[in-house]
Parts: C-alpha cells; structure tokens; sequence
C-alpha cells in the first residue's frame, strides 16, 4: 500500500505552483552531486513541424511539463500553453495563467481562448468542469465578444458542464426573454439553461428567470428539466417564498423528494413560511416512510430526514418533538461530516449523538489532503494529538495511520485520500459529554477538531431549540477588507485571546513564537523586526501564503525505489544520504540513503489557504497583535 507522508503544513512561508515550477530545478540541485530522479527539466525543440511539438509534449509528465520554458512573446510557445490548459492534474490557476498568455499569443481574448481549450478537452470531464468555471467568471463585456460561440456551446451537443457555463455567461449578456426563447427552440436545453442559473454570478439577472424557473417546477415538464429548475429556484435572489411553496408541492406529488429535500436545505431557514411548515413536515414524512429500510443510510435517504429534522425545529416544542421522533425512528443516527476544499477544516465543528445508542459517521473528504477522524476521550485531545505528531507513518493492526494505541482513542477513521468516503459505525459513548474529535494527520490536530455532544435523548434536545449542527461560518478575507483595521493594532488588544488563537488557528502547530509552539516552520518571534514592522506586510504573508517562499521551507516530492511517496523539506544534501524534514518534531528528520530515492521534483504549495477565514476583524487583529508582540504580554498593543 502506497503511504503518502505528506505534510501540509501551515506555514507563513508558502509557494505557488507557478513559481515552485519556476523554482524545481533549483530544487532539484540543491546538492551538487548526483541523485537518482526522474524529473527534469525538458528540453524542447518548439519549431518542428506540429506533429513532432505533439509529441514531444505528449510524451512529458505534469512535472515535466511545468518545468519547460514558457513565454508569450512567440507563437512557438502556443502548443505548450494548450497543453498546460488541457491536461489533467493541472492546477486551476495554471490553466488560468495559460489562458491569459494564448490570448497574448494569439491576439485574441480570454473567454475565446476558454471556450476553444474546452473543445479541445471533451475528452476530459474535469478539464472542461474546471475552464467551463473559469469562463464563468470572465467580465461581461469580454463574454459579449463571444457571445456567438457561447450560444453555438449553449444550443448544441457539448459536455453537461460546458453547455452550463455557457449559459450561465449567457445569463449576464442576454435579456431573459432572449435567451429563454433561444433555449426554448433546443432539444434539452433548458434544463442546462436552468442547471447553469446558479453559476451566473450576478443576482440580479439571475432573479429576471423567478417566475420561468417556477414554472417548470409544474407537473407534465421532462424529468431532467424539473430537477434542474428545482435546484435552481433556491438561488433566485427574492423568490424564496415562492420557491418554498412551489418545492413544497413537489415534495407533496412524491415526485423528485431527494431532489426538493436538497433544494429547501439550501434556502435560509429564515425564509420558510411559518404557516407551510407543518404540512410540508407531514408529507414529507410519509414520503420517508416510502424508502426501503435498506436504503435508509444513503444520501437521498438522508437528505429527506435532515429536512425532517430542520422542519420540526421550526415548530412549538409540544409538536417539535413528536415529529423529530418520527424522522428519528426511521433510521439508525448517520452523522455526516467532511471537510472544507483547502481550508483545512471539517465541515462542521460539532455532531450529535445519543449516549449508548448505534451511530453511523459518514466522513467524506473533499479536500486535496489526506485526513483521518479520530473521537477522544473527554479532556484529552492535546494528548492525543501530540502522541500523533510523534508517531512513525506506520500503520496500525488496522491499517490506520497516525492513531495512537491508547484507551482514550474512542474511535478512528483510516486516512482518506481526496475524495474517498468511509463509513464507520459504533456505539455512542454511554456518559453523556462534549468529546473532541481530531484529524490526527501530523500538523492537522490544532486546526482540524471539533465536538461530539453526546446528550441523554437526542430528539428532546433538539426539540428544545438547539438546531442541527451547521457548516462553520467562512468569510473569505481580502487585504483590502482588513487594511483599514490595521490601525487598531497600536493598543487596546487582547493578550489572553490572541495567545488561544495562534493555538487554535493552527499556528502553534508548525511555528514557534517565545516559548510556545514547534520549529517546523519558520520562527515567529521576530516576525515584527523581520518586516520592519510593517503590519500589512505580515498580514499579506498569512492571507496570500503562497506569495513567497524561504528556501528551506521549500517543499519537495520525493518518490523511494518501492514507489513510496512522500514530502518534506530538503534540511541537508550530503555524498550519500539525504536530511528531510517530513513533519513537525524531531522524529520527523529522516536519513535517507540517495540510492534508495527514485526522483524527486518540487511540490506545490502545502499551506491551505483561508488560514483566517473562521475568524473575524477582531479577532484576527487580536492574532496579528499577538504576532507582532513575538508573544510579549506587555507590548503596548496591550495596553489600554
């Protein structure tokens, strides 16, 4: 089984992936002996004729690729920005980048470039899902130069997601009545037209389509059109009622419930009518009744209780907790839980469970890093997660990474790879209590941790007014939003506050600053002097952590002759062995012997973004007081 010994860490020094292949040959003599890898950079002879430039790239790997020689000041580069655009495995921003520079190339612009590397691409459903979100995103004055080949894309035979995005760039160049008669004449095209309403990022356009979308919700439209138009409904600004009562009737015809069960989870709760709660909870009640007992741990399945659950805590306590049973008695408690696409989080920061009852997690992991979820004992988190940090990347009986034997370890996941699911049942602890769950994976536990609250009876707690737990709160925080903040920072900030953030942000994890935390990353504690005091400029490091990279916090992939992978940062090159650092800890300093390593090549940036993103203005002031203090209590950003 391959191990990957990743180390995502969270680091102020971080890197692009447009400057770390920019870099990797650098990376790749960082000593000046030899090494056995098989990444170099490629030597390319871009003139020949086009079936010789074709295959030359083709037979290059991502790695390979990204480390070639790129420019746009020759129409000999073109072949290889097409190919960065169209190759799977590219990160997003290249593919942006490459766009950029074959408008350049060609003199022509961004959407044009977009939409001719999606026709090179259909073979590729992630490629075009990705291009198709970048041409999404394109101004509407550039669109309206394409809006000709939007409209060929729109109306004609092209991947799903393609003739989506189209529409939805369509949305923000064209009246509704316009494009809505253009979908109207094409076989199937309204429900793209519907399906593509909820990229178009402009609101108010959006809401022109209210009472079209609506009206497809009706009985007698096509299967494929119904559920988009339903999906869609709940994203038109100011419909929310009329989505509500047009969904509920849905739900009440038993046609598409999973469907309209998604949809009303999505719109406010705010916005539900009081008066419609009650009915929509009774028939949707029998329609849960309908799902075999099988199919009662499925996502449809529980996609309908979760509404269920979220419809009875809208009602008085005396008839919240009699429908909350019903709901409840369908089915063993599935907690669903995932994590946040480079962030760095779980999806939620506290679950729910009876005490001693059968418990069924679903943990799905949609980031781009490996995780684990691991349930501890009551007050023993910190132990728990520093026994991890210390541990060997070798597996336990089980075949789980990083899970230290202890009988405070309750319950554990294996590690997930991006976009695996595990489903893990067990027993509830049988003393009720708030018991941490962690992902253990070294440098993770600080940040990646919530709460199970076990309570005596389930359905009464919720029936008291406690909501089902949600998503935590991200706010995506730009320079700008905090530029003017920065002013507070003279005094008047919290000590005791801004010391519990560095822990609980993640910090500690991998930085030292004072007494607290691990060299693993760079030192903190003179971050101040560093940037000359400048706090802008240390607030831009942590939002833009891919903006710069010290060298030794250069992060590189190493691959041993068993194909086992793993990464770390290059401490020390000698004749015959190399120093990797590949965790926080002195454990996690290895010797390797070079013949034993079979390549190795730069890596892309290994800090999540959005390190602040759970946390707001005052809070993160409080943290960058702390920063700038280098731990001191008495610094006069403390002061009164």
């Amino acid at each position: 089984m391959k191990l990957r010994i990743a180390f995502q860490v969270l680091a102020l020094a971080s890197v692009s992936l447009v400057d770390l292949r920019a870099n990797a040959a650098d990376v790749l003599c960082a000593d000046e002996t030899p090494a056995a890898t098989s990444v170099e950079k490629p030597v390319l002879f871009l003139e020949k004729s086009p079936v010789i430039v074709k295959y030359q790239l083709g037979r290059l790997s991502n790695d390979q690729l990204l480390l070639a020689d790129r420019e746009t000041t020759h129409p000999k580069f073109i072949p290889l920005w097409e190919a960065i655009m169209a190759r799977p495995g590219i990160a997003v921003k290249l593919r942006s980048e490459a766009a950029d520079a074959l408008a350049k190339l060609n003199k022509s612009d961004v959407p044009g470039e977009l939409l001719a590397g999606i026709k090179r691409a259909t073979a590729s459903a992630p490629v075009v899902a990705e291009l198709s979100k970048l041409l999404v995103t394109q101004k509407p004055e550039d669109l309206k130069k394409s809006q000709a080949a939007l409209e060929a894309l729109a109306g004609g035979e092209g991947p799903d997601a393609a003739r989506q995005a189209a529409f939805a760039a369509l949305i923000g160049i064209q009246s509704a009545d316009a494009l809505w008669a253009f979908a109207q004449g094409r076989e199937g095209a309204l429900a793209h037209l519907a399906a593509g309403l909820p990229l178009a990022p402009d609101g108010s356009k959006r809401a022109a389509f209210a009472s079209k979308v609506l009206s497809l919700l009706a009985p007698g439209t096509d299967a494929a059109t119904r559920k988009a138009a339903i999906s869609a409904a709940v994203k038109i600004p100011g419909s929310e009622a009329f989505a509500f009562a047009a969904i509920a009737k849905v739900i009440a015809s038993g046609t598409e419930v999973p469907t309209a069960a998604r949809a009303l989870l999505a719109l406010p709760r705010d916005s539900w009518p009081d008066a419609a709660v009650r009915p929509l909870a009774a028939a949707l009640l029998e329609q849960a009744k309908n799902v075999p007992a099988p199919q009662r741990t499925e996502n449809d399945f529980l996609d309908i209780q979760q509404l269920g659950f979220q419809l009875a805590a809208k009602l008085p306590k005396d008839a919240a907790l009699p429908v909350r049973k019903s709901f409840s008695g369908l089915g063993v408690n599935v907690l669903r839980l995932g994590t946040l696409h480079e962030q760095m989080f779980f999806d939620k920061i506290q679950l729910v469970a009876e005490a001693g009852k059968p418990v069924e997690l679903v943990f799905q992991n949609s980031d781009a890093m490996q995780h684990n979820w691991v349930l501890i004992q009551v007050g023993a988190a910190d132990e728990i997660g520093l026994a991890a940090e210390k541990m060997l990347p070798q597996p336990d009986s089980q075949g789980r990474l990083y899970v230290p034997a202890s009988p405070k370890v309750l319950q554990a996941t294996k590690m997930l790879n991006p976009n695996d699911t595990f489903r893990l049942r067990f027993d509830a602890p049988k003393e009720p209590g708030d018991y941490p769950f962690l992902c253990t994976y070294p440098g993770h536990w600080q940040r990646m941790r919530g709460i199970l609250m076990v309570v005596p009876d389930l359905d009464a707690y919720l029936a008291e007014g406690h909501t089902e737990p949600a998503a935590p709160v991200i706010t995506e925080w730009k320079l700008a939003d905090l530029e003017p903040e920065l002013l507070k920072l003279a005094k008047g900030r919290d000590f005791a506050k801004g010391k519990a953030l560095f822990t609980t942000v993640g910090c500690i994890a991998c930085h030292k600053i004072g007494a607290d935390g691990v060299l693993w990353g760079p030192e903190l504690t003179g971050v101040s002097a560093k940037y000359k005091g400048d706090a802008k400029a240390v607030l831009g490091e942590i939002l833009e952590p891919s903006k710069n990279l010290e060298p030794r916090y250069r992060p590189v992939e190493f691959t041993l002759g068993n194909d086992d992978p793993f990464t770390g940062f290059l401490i020390k090159a000698e004749a015959d062995t190399l120093t990797v650092q590949t965790g926080p800890g002195e454990s996690m300093v290895k010797k390797f012997p070079k013949k034993d390593i079979k390549s190795r090549s730069s890596s892309s940036s290994i800090m999540p973004p959005g390190l602040l993103n759970l946390l707001n203005k005052e809070q993160i002031l409080d943290l960058l007081a702390f920063l700038q203090a280098g731990g001191d209590a008495k610094h006069a950003a403390f002061g009164k």
